[in-house]
């Protein structure tokens, strides 16, 4: 039997597996937050700005602009609906950590089965996993588990920069 197919050998791969998907959804659920909390700030300060512009007649061409402004941020907010991800990578993350916390005791194979089946079953629910992002998470937990560096995935620049939008050739993500 090989390391990979033993009891130990699945357990610490499930484990790793996990809190990679922790550090997944936090960044996700930390992600939409920003994009939701930078809409409002800009609805507010462009609604104030319209505000401005209709009690003062010499500025309505600011506050055309300025309502303007709100109704297309809030509709991008609307469409994208930043805050229902947030909610929902928030409440993955917390599954996650719950999986987790039933792993922390003595290795079994009948926890190991129970914890597969729930890690389907928490996975079912997850929306598309961004392939850079994910690996992005996988070098974290490595780094934090002490791997050496020669380990992690190399990752470009122009990657990690729009890592929580899309995935960008991916496919050329490769050991350092």
């Amino acid at each position: 039997m090989s390391e990979t197919d033993s009891l130990d050998g699945r357990w610490a791969g499930m484990l790793f597996g996990t809190r990679r998907s922790i550090r997944y959804h936090q960044r996700r659920r930390a992600f939409f937050d920003r994009c939701d909390q930078f809409g409002n700030v800009f609805s507010l300060i462009f609604g104030s700005a319209a505000i401005y512009g209709v009690l003062d007649k010499d500025y309505h061409a600011l506050a055309l602009i300025a309502s303007g402004l709100v109704t297309v941020l809030s509709a991008v907010n609307l469409v994208f609906g930043s805050s229902q991800r947030a909610r929902l990578h928030h409440d993955l993350s917390r599954k996650f950590t719950e999986l987790e916390r039933h792993m922390l005791g003595k290795p079994s194979e009948d926890v190991y089965q129970m914890t597969s089946e729930k890690r389907l079953d928490i996975e079912s629910e997850e929306p598309p996993i961004l392939r850079v992002l994910d690996c992005l998470c996988h070098n974290e937990q490595m780094r934090s588990e002490g791997y050496p560096r020669e380990d992690l995935a190399k990752i470009e620049w122009w990657q990690r920069l729009f890592a929580q939008f899309f995935d960008l050739r991916e496919d050329l993500i490769h050991p350092a």
